[in-house]
């Protein structure tokens, strides 16, 4: 009986941190404004209420946004919106209506429910191949350094020292050993390889023992103990022949 309890305990601790996880993959979203954008404009495509717009972003003035501002959109869940009505010739929103600046001049219906997911979808691997680019950057800032086992600086640094400080630059704490990044993440095929992604190779012939992050194009920049130190090579030869396999962490 106490077994069983405890087992029912530990299922629902589990499904709270499943849908705590959920909530924060959703709590960051982020959108770009583009021209025309207002914050009711926006509030009203993602059927969230106006108030949490804001407070969510902390507008001290919501009439004044920006092309290019980020706004948080919080997590609400909306329910299906049915399809507004085509704007007959001549109406705001209808082909050839000059775009005004405030909502009521343009307006935008609201997304479905499916649209909504598929809209936050859309946003969230934005965030994640440009959270990806950005990754690569801070890598190719050590572009040159010379190898040191355990090292963490651009005066010596090794293969998962380099994982740290370019997952660092994006508020990411990871463990500095090859081995026990690979076990984290989510499992990529060489085909859905995008920047920013981790490689894992087997050096020595006990496991994983070497790491590099994705490049793009075939090429991937790591810290080598050949006496090169942070290069970029091409996944092909000796690094193709040893490659076990890859991790998206970001």
């Amino acid at each position: 009986m106490i077994r069983l309890y405890a087992r029912r305990c530990r299922v629902l601790c589990g499904v709270l941190a499943l849908g705590g996880c959920l909530s924060a993959a959703f709590a960051d979203i982020t959108y770009t404004v583009q021209r025309g954008d207002t914050a009711s404009k926006v509030a009203a495509r993602f059927s969230i209420s106006l108030d949490d717009l804001i407070k969510h972003n902390n507008l001290k003035n919501p009439d004044l946004l920006y092309v290019g501002q980020v706004l948080r959109l919080p997590d609400k869940a909306a329910a299906p919106v049915e399809d507004a009505p085509t704007a007959k010739a001549g109406e705001p929103g209808a082909a050839g209506t000059p775009a005004g600046t405030t909502a009521a001049a343009t307006p935008e219906r609201p997304l479905t429910g499916r649209e909504l997911q598929e809209e936050r979808a859309r946003l969230l691997e934005a965030q994640r191949a440009q959270r990806g680019e950005q990754i690569v950057q801070a890598a190719t800032a050590y572009r040159g350094s010379p190898y040191r086992r355990g090292g963490l600086s651009s005066r010596g640094i090794d293969c998962s020292g380099l994982v740290v400080r370019a997952m660092a630059a994006q508020g990411m704490n990871v463990p500095h050993h090859a081995a026990s990044l690979y076990r984290m993440g989510t499992r990529v095929t060489y085909e859905e390889l995008q920047p920013g992604d981790l490689v894992f190779f087997n050096t020595n012939g006990k496991g994983v023992s070497h790491v590099g992050i994705w490049v793009g194009n075939h090429q991937f920049i790591h810290a080598s103990s050949s006496g090169r130190g942070v290069v970029v090579d091409r996944m092909q030869g000796y690094y193709s022949r040893r490659l076990v396999g890859a991790r998206r962490l970001h």
